[in-house]
């Protein structure tokens, strides 16, 4: 049995040339968790949204602002190893200043 899977070799701390604003790749799927890595270029921004399911963003590389809350009145500022965590159903939205590499864990019940 294989206990170890390599999902992918992340680009740290750089920001990958692309010419599209917005990226957003599902990296694993598994019964408890969901990791996806989301790209913003050019002052791109995920609109306010929300994840049924708890969630933590590390910023990988890059500048940006990370709001949440019902008048996305809490704020924090995104750079290279900021890590933050969101509850369930708490709205959010976040803006690249100019660029921004994430990566989210949504963790699912059973």
């Amino acid at each position: 049995m294989k206990n170890i899977e390599l999902l992918k070799n992340l680009e740290i701390g750089e920001i990958s040339k692309s010419e599209k604003a917005k990226e957003v790749k599902e990296i694993f799927n598994g019964t408890r968790r969901r990791i996806v890595e989301v790209k913003l270029r050019k002052n791109e921004m995920l609109p306010k949204h929300k994840a049924v399911e708890p969630i933590t963003v590390l910023c990988l590389a890059g500048t940006g602002v990370f709001r949440a809350g019902k008048d996305l009145e809490d704020e924090q500022k995104l750079e290279a190893g900021t890590l933050i965590t969101l509850e369930g159903g708490v709205e959010h939205e976040v803006v690249a200043t100019p660029a921004l590499n994430l990566l989210v864990t949504k963790f699912k019940e059973d």
